[in-house]
């Protein structure tokens, strides 16, 4: 069934004049055929709920494997995840060179390590596996360097909750669907969640990362390559 969008946001168009039970429809076939061309891809998240969070960490603007052989020398080098608050932080820096902005990772990472010792008494967070979602994302963003959309990304992967994370891939392929107009990822949380139910989010999700990679790019969209342009405000745009 078709979530209303929330009170405090202003209906933004496109598939938001449809009456609840079209939006429901256009909304499981998109992600019916997305997942049918992409499946459920992973790219290459640890399935630990901390790993994840430092494997995200290290993605911020980072090509994905550069991420994924850094996290892989990181994980290496520390497999204990406390022994880093015990290693000088020139050494960590050095570590996350490649994948850039060491410095500011470097201190995230550290820093986000010793508030969740505080909290759990060791350097792990599968205890939030037992909290509510609401409360887990609360304490995830209160974190060193953890925005929603990582708050959400870790909750999605690591946590089985029914979060969608909006990332700039989600977030261009949303907005070209018509599905929002908001002009940023991070202000488009709350209205995609009110419009993809709990059950097609992680699809929605990594499908869109997929898609967003391959077709659906910043310039040049391949739209004659595209199994739901039908659906795509944009792609009626520029017929």
């Amino acid at each position: 069934m078709a979530t209303t969008l929330p009170c405090s946001f202003k209906k933004t168009g496109g598939i938001w004049r449809k009456p609840a039970s079209k939006r429901a429809n256009v909304v499981g076939r998109v992600c019916k055929i997305l997942n049918m061309i992409y499946d459920t891809p992973r790219f290459g998240n640890p399935s630990d709920p901390l790993e994840d969070l430092f494997y995200i960490i290290l993605s911020n603007k980072t090509a994905p494997h550069t991420a994924h052989s850094t996290y892989a020398r990181l994980h290496k080098r520390f497999p204990r995840w406390e022994d880093i608050l015990q290693t000088p932080i020139g050494q960590l820096r050095a570590l996350l060179r490649p994948a850039g902005l060491s410095l500011i990772k470097s201190r995230y990472i550290r820093a986000a390590l010793r508030a969740i010792k505080r909290r759990f008494g060791r350097c792990d967070l599968t205890p939030l596996k037992q909290w509510q979602p609401a409360k887990a994302e609360s304490f995830l963003v209160g974190l060193p360097g953890v925005s929603k959309k990582v708050a959400k990304c870790v909750m999605m992967y690591t946590l089985a909750m029914r979060v969608l994370p909006v990332d700039s891939h989600v977030h261009r392929v949303a907005v070209r669907l018509g599905w929002t107009n908001r002009k940023r990822a991070d202000q488009s949380h709350e209205e995609l969640e009110a419009l993809v139910p709990p059950t097609l989010r992680n699809t929605f999700h990594v499908c869109c990362i997929a898609h967003g990679r391959k077709l659906c790019r910043p310039t040049k969209p391949l739209c004659h390559q595209c199994g739901i342009r039908r659906y795509c405000a944009f792609y009626r745009a520029t017929r």
